[in-house]
């Protein structure tokens, strides 16, 4: 078995424990406030497994590991599965992505992911409707093509336990690039900086992503 097989093989693997986890999980999260993503869509029947890690600073130090499953399901919007574990003891969850004005010459992409999360810190659970606000530009590069984007991902949060119940909104400013290398097919690279503009924290991040086909 050559290296792509193996590859597809453990994506394979690795899409189906990810389906399954959100699948026997009740409650639906978000990667923990993390947008990595740009204006990009997958495409119709194919799928973007990707591994991430997230350093956070400023509120929870330490650090979170997390998986993602991307799929689209038109040209404009794709939807996005996520389970991750570290500093934050378990996040899970599902959003959206609708891109209704996509990378033009005469426009940047310009659309927004929302979705509903879960995230349990100690004894503290929180429950989050997110929205992401998201622009994007492809510059075709000698290495492959480079996608600077930014983000303020807002939303609502309830959080109970260990007397801390509140309701708030936090507000970030995220700023990142994917790297999509011409020697590399199908793989994306990304790095994230996230920002605590109100009630909620900074964070570094960064990740690899597979795309690859249903029918392969």
């Amino acid at each position: 078995m050559n290296f792509n097989s193996r590859l597809l093989n453990s994506a394979r693997a690795y899409a189906i424990a990810l389906l399954a986890g959100l699948c026997l999980t009740a409650p639906t999260a978000h990667a923990y406030y993390s947008t990595l993503d740009s204006g990009e869509m997958v495409d119709e029947n194919q799928y973007q497994a990707m591994v991430s890690l997230q350093s956070i600073f400023n509120k929870y130090d330490g650090m979170n590991f997390t998986g993602r499953l991307d799929t689209g399901i038109r040209e404009d919007i794709s939807i996005r599965g996520v389970l991750g574990f570290g500093k934050v003891d378990f996040h899970i969850g599902a959003l959206a992505k609708w891109m209704p004005f996509p990378d033009t010459d005469q426009q940047p992409a310009i659309g927004a992911e929302a979705g509903v999360l879960l995230a349990r810190i100690g004894s503290v659970t929180q429950y989050s409707l997110r929205v992401h606000p998201l622009i994007s530009k492809k510059l075709e590069l000698e290495i492959g093509d480079v996608i600077p984007y930014a983000s303020l991902p807002t939303g609502v949060t309830i959080q109970s336990g260990s007397g801390a119940d509140e309701t708030f909104t936090p507000l970030q400013l995220v700023i990142g690039s994917e790297l999509r290398p011409l020697e590399v097919k199908d793989w994306s690279f990304f790095a994230e900086l996230g920002l605590n503009l109100h009630k909620s924290f900074g964070y570094i991040a960064a990740s690899a992503a597979y795309r690859f086909s249903a029918g392969n």
